[in-house]
């Protein structure tokens, strides 16, 4: 057993490299650690490039190295590194796509305009006093500028906040919405907008979300990613000549692809516990292959960066702290190339996946961390955010302020479970919670806790729950729902979902999605939604809760955690709630992150 808060403190200098950029003849890889850009060679070697906070590393087709500098700079280095251009764009640089003309285009978002729950839950920076908003006036804006030329060329799409977009023979694919809030991106269509002409043609509407717009070379077809919220989905293969769209079979759970050429594509994405890729060739899968591990990437989600047939991310296993790492794209047979958080390799613990019966006898999955295989401590659950969302095989499961691993060093057995509702299943059990939210998921959580003791891994005196966002949601509602947990721990819960229906930066988008269209206007939605908050569900709650929350989260605004914490104190339950000042969707700030650590680790008594 160690000390789980030094494990935290460990864990708080790990080193993670972002925005992998392979180049490409494949010979050396970019990327941003610690908001440095950094060069790294295929035998390790890592040189720190100068000017500056960094953000997004990408490749110039011709091998120079394209930069995002501070919020909202585009810088280029020429091919020995050494500075040869810069532009600026207005509000924040989101994404830079180059084309092999010498062009680049820029997403970027206006000053003001919101970020969702994966990106903290706060508003890109904007100085105004007073801040004044009005409908579609702080949008997503796609500009292109010619490398060489420092004046951005808006592309104007009428309306139209663009959440994600590729860029190709001076044509932009996008995916965009009109509401400019995130609820707006639940609510999306992809768009082919002509820089030259001005012309914008819709190609496809959906229900549900879309990412990874991509241009195939010759401009005869495209394909996105579609799902559910974060996006783990299927691949819409998009004719540009025909318009027909359909989605290329045999295939789930993607969320990240690019074209190789004409008739290739390359993906990757989630399997279970683990995650996928592999090549596409004419519409049919041609080579698949799956690993036990987490690629990181946009998003948390994984994504690849491919020169010829070789792949660069971010990877990690149970065993291994995350390393810059290559692959082919055929063999998914990953290699860590740096050596970063070798000294935090010690601390892994026991990693194993589970699987437990649902209450229809759908397979359910999970992750079990130990300190060994049969140490048997205190059961803690932790449930995931999203919901489409999951829990995969990592080093040290970075939500919910990276605690799985210290309380296991702790003693603790961690569940972290992927019930109905989670991605790397296929859209049908990701679905599977839509208009259940709180029922089919928790049913499934539950029955993973009696898996557990039954088989006596878990004492049945010794049990508590927490979690974060949709997490904490689930961890608020399961002690409405059973007494069995003696503790339990909300970080930036949702306690009602109908104040969130109009207070959060999702609200209208979220919502209708995942209550099947219970709208709060209604007798009927009220009462639906009312049904699943626990803030009406407080009297037979025998469960001691903390709660925690950032004072300036918009996306499940601190008013969820004010209600709780007061609906619980009325019912006579333990309670304490604590707020952070500065901090949005999840703690960033170390003394935050370490004070939370700390009262959690208390509260839920595993040490």
């Amino acid at each position: 057993m160690s000390d789980p808060l030094e494990v935290h403190a460990a864990l708080a200098g790990l080193r993670y490299p972002e925005s992998v950029a392979l180049h490409p003849d494949g010979g050396r890889v970019a990327c941003v650690i610690d908001g440095v850009a950094h060069v790294a060679g295929l035998d390790g070697t890592l040189t720190p490039l100068p000017g500056g906070e960094h953000a997004l590393t990408r490749w110039l087709p011709d091998g120079r190295l394209l930069l995002a500098s501070g919020s909202h700079t585009l810088r280029v280095l020429d091919a020995g590194l050494r500075p040869l251009w810069q532009a600026e764009v207005a509000g924040e640089i989101e994404d830079l796509v180059p084309d092999a003309d010498g062009t680049v285009l820029v997403r970027h978002a206006d000053p003001g305009s919101e970020r969702d729950g994966s990106h903290l839950g706060l508003r890109v920076h904007d100085p105004s006093d007073p801040f004044v908003r009005t409908p579609g006036g702080r949008l997503r804006r796609l500009s292109w500028l010619r490398i060489g030329d420092d004046r951005p060329r808006e592309i104007v799409l009428p309306g139209l906040t663009a959440w994600d977009a590729d860029w190709r023979d001076g044509r932009a694919l996008a995916v965009t919405s009109s509401d400019e809030t995130p609820a707006g991106y639940y609510r999306p269509r992809l768009d082919l907008a002509d820089a030259r002409t001005g012309e914008v043609r819709t190609l496809h509407h959906t229900p549900w979300q879309l990412s990874r717009p991509r241009l195939a070379p010759g401009g005869r077809a495209a394909v996105v990613v579609e799902g559910l919220s974060i996006v783990s989905g299927r691949v819409m293969h998009a004719d540009l000549e025909t318009g027909d769209v359909r989605p290329i079979p045999d295939l789930d759970d993607v969320t990240d692809l690019g074209w190789l050429d004409e008739r290739t594509l390359w993906f990757t994405g989630w399997s279970g516990t683990g995650v996928h890729g592999g090549v596409i060739e004419d519409g049919r899968v041609t080579s698949r292959w799956t690993a036990w591990g987490t690629l990181g990437g946009r998003g948390g989600q994984p994504s690849l960066s491919v020169a010829g047939r070789l792949a660069a991310a971010t990877w990690e296993t149970a065993e291994r702290p995350p390393e810059i790492a290559v692959a082919s794209l055929e063999g998914g047979d990953w290699r860590q190339i740096t050596a970063l958080n070798t000294d935090l390799a010690p601390l892994a613990v026991h990693q194993e996946e589970i699987t437990w019966s649902g209450h229809d006898g759908l397979p359910v999955s999970g992750l079990l961390l130990r300190a060994g295989p049969a140490r048997r401590g205190p059961l803690v659950v932790i449930a995931h955010g999203g919901p489409t969302w999951l829990w995969s095989s990592a080093f040290a499961p970075a939500e919910s302020n990276q605690l799985a691993l210290p309380l296991a060093h702790a003693g603790a057995t961690v569940l972290l479970p992927n019930p109905r509702g989670s991605s790397g299943r296929g859209q049908a059990y990701a679905r599977a919670v839509i208009g259940m939210v709180g029922d089919a998921d928790l049913t499934d959580l539950l029955r993973g806790v009696d898996h557990l003791v039954a088989t006596g891994v878990a004492d049945p005196e010794q049990l508590s729950i927490m979690g974060l966002s949709y997490g904490g949601y689930l961890s608020a509602w399961a002690v409405t729902r059973t007494g069995r947990f003696r503790a339990a721990a909300v970080l930036s819960g949702v306690s009602d979902w109908l104040s969130f229906a109009t207070a959060s930066n999702l609200a209208g988008g979220f919502d209708p999605l995942y209550h099947a269209g219970a709208d709060p206007a209604t007798p009927e939605g009220r009462e639906s939604l009312a049904a699943r908050s626990p803030v009406y569900h407080a009297a037979g709650v025998t469960t001691a809760t903390l709660i925690v929350h950032g004072d300036q989260d918009r996306t499940t605004p601190l008013g969820q955690a004010e209600q709780l914490y007061r609906a619980w104190s009325a019912a006579g339950v333990r309670t304490e709630l604590v707020v952070y000042p500065r901090e949005g969707h999840e703690l960033v700030e170390p003394a935050h992150r370490a004070d939370a650590a700390r009262r959690v680790i208390s509260w839920l008594g595993v040490t």
